[in-house]
């Protein structure tokens, strides 16, 4: 694995929540954000100097933005959806075998100006398990946590 450039990363969406050879890349993006953010409890004590945290649920969500393409209603289409889509986030294409995916529920904004190109925002939020491929032994382990406290 190496440090490679965002240029030839990819957004891939499927409706039906499948995944695999159903998703489709979603054209006209540039830049997608993606966030494991875990809540943490305060269970400061009487006589405790400082205020003290446990981890609690991990959160996954995230957000891709780029320019409105009146081609591309993909997001539009995720957004009016009763039921979530398979999302998958590819940093680089060169490294097909490096993403996350999971199902997720998404937003978007478009923003138009009068010098500007639209452009277009969208934020998601899982619906589901996300993954990370390949996956690494912590984030397995702490995705297992989240889901045993949920239980």
């Amino acid at each position: 694995m190496a440090i490679l450039s965002g240029r030839y990363g990819e957004v891939s969406y499927d409706p039906t929540g499948a995944g695999g050879a159903t998703l489709v890349p979603i054209i006209s993006l540039n830049k997608f954000k993606v966030s494991f953010k875990t809540d943490k409890l305060d269970v400061t004590c009487f006589q405790d100097t400082n205020k003290v945290y446990i981890p609690s649920m991990m959160d996954a969500s995230g957000s891709a933005s780029g320019f409105y393409n009146s081609a591309e209603v993909t997001l539009f289409e995720a957004a009016v959806a009763p039921t979530p889509g398979m999302l998958k986030l590819c940093p680089n294409t060169t490294e097909p075998t490096f993403f996350w995916t999971g199902k997720a529920y998404m937003d978007v904004e478009v923003d138009t100006g009068v010098a500007d190109a639209p452009t277009l925002s969208s934020e998601w939020m899982a619906a589901g398990p996300w993954t990370m491929e390949p996956v690494s032994a912590a984030f397995l382990a702490r995705m297992r946590e989240s889901e045993q406290r949920a239980a």
